[in-house]
């Protein structure tokens, strides 16, 4: 008996697993045979040489911020220091299993909230892996307006997936969220009317016992010129670098005025699309920041201070 009972459980596991790459199969079957080396791009390092996330500790152990290596896409997984646990951006749908497996790794079976900053696939794709497998109380993402695209379904099933959920919430500029020393306050956008999706996205300032961490998603210039213009103090120890590094953000202007110590750039190995852009490498460079590429990182963790209880 008990090994029938074995079977029938990895049978269900499997059975599970198999349904978590849905999604995944059916976005590749519709991906045009000519775009399929750059659907395949999408992976990211071998999990086996991953470095392993810090276990979740006792309470009040010093916050970590985790910026992921995914491949092509963005993931944040900050650590409260208190058992408590938020995720920003969620990779593509690919390595969202992936993401998923190194969080049950660490120790986490829920979620305080999952934000999505814009809704493009390599930044919540790996949603369809997470909500079936954790405990999520918060899925929050900028309200962008959604319409099916006739090549895949994608966007439906993130609606079906996320915004019926009755722990559905948007946020838009002047939000704040606030989980023990951690911080979290959006910068942009008023509201997502712009045209470009990436324009919409939201930006993030995360102060986590007054050090402060600036995630600019897939925000470009026309966002940062706007920051600038309302003189919002944007001063961060480490920046996540817009749209993986390409050549439409992280203008000279703005660079000085965030200053940052590390400037963190997500993105895969190989990119064809040639992120990240040269001029934007020697412009980090020349603010004196120390520039570290999740493909050629890995996942790189930022560690703060223990809160006192």
């Amino acid at each position: 008996m008990n090994k029938k009972n074995s079977l029938r459980r990895t049978q269900k596991r499997t059975k599970k697993y198999l349904l978590h790459l849905l999604p995944t199969a059916y976005c590749l079957l519709l991906t045009p045979y000519s775009l399929l080396p750059t659907a395949f791009c999408l992976l990211p390092t071998p999990y086996c040489l991953l470095p392993t996330p810090s276990s979740s500790a006792s309470s009040y152990s010093p916050p970590h911020v985790h910026f992921m290596d995914v491949g092509e896409g963005s993931a944040t997984w900050i650590e409260v220091g208190d058992g408590r646990h938020i995720l920003v951006d969620t990779g593509n749908v690919i390595t969202g299993a992936r993401l998923l497996t190194m969080l049950q790794r660490a120790g986490v079976e829920r979620l305080e909230a999952i934000i999505i900053t814009h809704p493009h696939p390599d930044h919540m794709g790996g949603i369809f892996h997470l909500l079936p497998s954790l405990k999520v109380d918060r899925v929050l993402d900028n309200g962008q307006a959604i319409a099916a695209l006739p090549s895949c379904d994608i966007y439906r099933w993130y609606v079906e997936a996320v915004r019926s959920r009755a722990n559905y919430g948007v946020l838009s500029k002047g939000d704040r969220l606030h989980y023990g020393p951690v911080n979290i306050e959006v910068l942009w956008p008023p509201s997502p009317t712009s045209k470009n999706w990436n324009d919409n996205a939201l930006v993030i300032l995360l102060d986590i016992n007054h050090r402060r961490i600036l995630l600019m998603s897939d925000a470009g210039h026309h966002v940062e010129a706007a920051l600038l213009k309302e003189k919002i103090d944007l001063r961060a120890e480490v920046l996540q670098v817009g749209h993986h590094g390409a050549h439409d953000a992280s203008s000279e202007i703005f660079l000085k005025a965030v200053a940052p110590e590390r400037a963190v750039i997500s993105v895969n190995s190989n990119n064809v699309r040639g992120y990240p852009s040269k001029d934007v490498l020697e412009r980090l460079r020349a603010t004196g920041a120390d520039v570290l590429l999740t493909s050629d990182n890995g996942t790189w963790t930022w560690e703060g201070v223990r809160s006192k209880e």
